[in-house]
This record gives C-alpha cells, structure tokens and sequence, in this order.
C-alpha cells in the first residue's frame, strides 16, 4: 500500500489549485514589495516630467533675478561716488550760466505771465538763489537745472536751457511766502545792474535793508500791467532812470550791485565762493 501510494503521489504531482492560470492578456504579476515596484514602474511619467522642467525653470528664473539684482546694486554703488562729486564741485563753480549760449536778456524765470532776464550779465553772474521774502511776493517758475535737488536723480536731470542755467532753493529761514519769492543774483560789488523786465519804472525807493546805501526799482512789465517787479541793493542808480522812464530788458542800465556783504552776511554766500553780493528781483501783483 505505501509503495501503491508513492506512486500516486508522484504520477499526481503538486496540487494545480495553488496554480494561477496565465493568460495571454493579463501577465503575471509579481507579489509583495517588488510587485508594488513593477507596478510603479508602468506608471505614465508624463506629470513628473513637467514637474521637473518647471523646477529647473523656477530656478532659472531665480537665478536671472540675482544676477540682475547684483548688477542694478553695482550700478548704485558706482553713481554714489559721481553724486558725491557733483553736489562738492557744485559750490565751486563761479558761473551758473554758460556766457557762451547767453545773450543779454537771458531769462531766468517767468512769473504772472511775464519773463524775467538776468539783471546781471551772464558772465558776471556769480550765483543764482530763490528763497521766500513775505507772503505777498508771487511764486517764480524758475528756468534751469535746481542743484538743490537729490545728488543721484541730478546725475539724470537734463538742463533744459541752452544757458545750462543753474539755481539754488536756498533755506527759507524761517521767512513765510512761496519758496521761489525772491531770486538772489549774485555778483561783484560795483557791477552793472540792468532792467529784467521791459516796462515802465513805477517808484525808486530807499532799500529797507541797506537803507541810504542802496535803493528798490519797481518796473510795471508791458507784458503784464497788473505786476510790478522789484529789484532791490541797487546802489549809484542811473540819473536818466526815475519814475516813469521806460526800460527795456538786458539793454536799460539801472545802477550797480550795493556792497550788501559789509552790512551783513548775504546767504547766498552759503551756496557761492564769494562774499554773497547780490540783487534780488521780486514780483507782487497789484490785483
């Protein structure tokens, strides 16, 4: 019997129930971890693909950004130094307007509607300067490249003039009014002042500052009657000039330029690289 039933065993063979039947369909697949494996491995790689390419883009991206960065930083640091270097050099310079391209009757702001010239000489011109004198002055629009102004964006201010005219907005001291009241030329004591309106003198008077030293013109611009400019620390006024004389802008001598600076300190010898000998030219308007 045991021998009949080794036989059997072995003419039967394993159990084909533990057997699964393959197909050609559906392979065989492995069990376990490496089953899981396999299976993982049949996945589409599409969407890790595209995740990749946008992880390697970011990092570009950030990368441009930095090196950008780093050069707009380097860029700074060299204008630093030029800003530096122009707002020092800026009190050095003795001529704020370039003679070269200026005539006579140069103007130097407008207000109310009417051009105001230099009343000084281009070339004799030693600094321009604006500051507030009383609430009743009429605010200038001042023509020309304001070196008060923040030393890197004057790296990028153009002129504007082909005088290359260049001014201050001085400190206004405590002194109420618009900013750009008054306009301080600075010249040598002595210099020739002329008319910086055309129009008529209206009135000659003591200067409150200087007082018998110096004297106020008050001119009514043709341009605009309703306006009246004054220049003031007018010494040695011009005998043909009085009231009612007519004057034209650049040509019409006044007198000469008061020696203000033995009285006072002149402010605008804070801003030039002399004594701070000036006119002032003012407007008010009557209506």
């Amino acid at each position: 019997m045991r021998g009949g039933n080794t036989q059997r065993t072995q003419y039967l063979g394993p159990k084909l129930s533990n057997v699964t039947p393959q197909t050609p369909d559906r392979p065989i697949q492995p069990s376990g971890r490496d089953g899981a494996e396999g299976r993982r491995s049949e996945r589409p790689t599409g969407p890790r693909t595209t995740r990749g390419k946008s992880k390697e883009t970011n990092v570009y991206l950030r990368r441009r950004l930095l090196a950008i960065s780093v050069v707009v930083l380097l860029g700074i640091l060299a204008l630093v130094p030029a800003a530096f270097m122009q707002s020092s050099g800026a009190s050095e310079r003795t001529l704020p307007i370039d003679s070269n391209n200026a005539g006579p009757d140069t103007v130097l702001a407008e207000v109310a509607g009417t051009a105001v010239s230099s009343p000084v000489r281009p070339e004799d011109v030693k600094g321009l300067g604006y500051h507030p004198e009383g609430k009743s002055l009429t605010e200038m629009s001042p023509r020309g490249k304001n070196l008060s102004g923040n030393p890197l964006l004057g790296l990028f201010a153009n002129d504007a003039t082909p005088e290359r005219i260049q001014y201050y907005l001085m400190d206004p001291a405590s002194r109420l009014g618009p900013v750009t009241g008054a306009l301080d030329v600075g010249a040598e004591a002595g210099t020739a002042v002329y008319a910086p309106v055309t129009g008529t003198v209206t009135a000659i008077r003591p200067d409150p500052v200087l007082k018998e030293n110096a004297n106020v013109v008050e001119i009514k611009p043709a341009e605009n009657p309703n306006v009246r400019v004054s220049i003031s620390l007018i010494q040695d006024i011009n005998s043909e000039v009085g009231p009612k004389t007519p004057v034209t802008a650049g040509i019409t001598e006044l007198g000469s330029v008061a020696d203000s600076a033995k009285v006072l300190r002149p402010q605008l010898a804070d801003y030039t690289s002399d004594t701070g000998n000036h006119v002032t030219v003012s407007a008010s308007q009557t209506s």
